[in-house]
């Protein structure tokens, strides 16, 4: 596997097999930027007749907004292929055949992964043809509503990527 090119998927329901975007469907990552992670506003009063403000720090720490993530995807294949792959991947995306919407990804170029995933957004497919093949592009974006929660890769003795854990 190219794993510099592939974003892991994983649907959350019990049983789901590991989808690589690359192997499973023929789309590169073309560009994956993570967002900052930005802090839920803490509660606070603003006193016209005091300096500062009165701000409630909770004790327990900090909380997480969650975020969108946007993703692009890429694809090169023989002629009048990519709509059909664009298909299969959306369809799965978007839990088509009943096994669920929710997503744990991982991106093995950056060593992260998310769970609480679900898409947001789809773009319609961008493709260019020569004579002899075509490739593609489209953006998908996604919700990631578990941002503490942390994705691992699980790997088999020869360092491949098998299934990802839920730290």
């Amino acid at each position: 596997m190219t794993q510099e090119y592939t974003l892991l998927m994983q649907k959350t329901t019990a049983n789901s097999q590991l989808k690589s975007s690359l192997e499973d469907f023929g789309f590169a990552v073309c560009d994956l930027p993570w967002p900052e992670e930005k802090i839920k506003e803490v509660a606070k009063r603003d006193w016209p007749g005091e300096h500062g403000e009165d701000v409630y720090l909770p004790p327990s720490g900090l909380k997480l907004q969650s975020y969108e993530i946007e993703a692009e995807f890429c694809y090169k294949g023989e002629l009048d292929t990519a709509a059909n792959a664009y298909t299969v991947f959306r369809n799965y995306l978007l839990g088509a055949s009943g096994d669920g919407v929710e997503l744990s990804i991982y991106d093995p170029y950056w060593a992260k992964g998310r769970t609480g995933v679900y898409l947001l957004e789809i773009s319609d497919l961008s493709t260019i043809r020569s004579a002899v093949d075509e490739a593609a592009e489209f953006k998908a974006k996604f919700s990631v509503s578990k941002p503490m929660a942390t994705v691992l890769a699980v790997r088999n003795e020869g360092e491949d990527i098998i299934n990802l854990s839920v730290a």
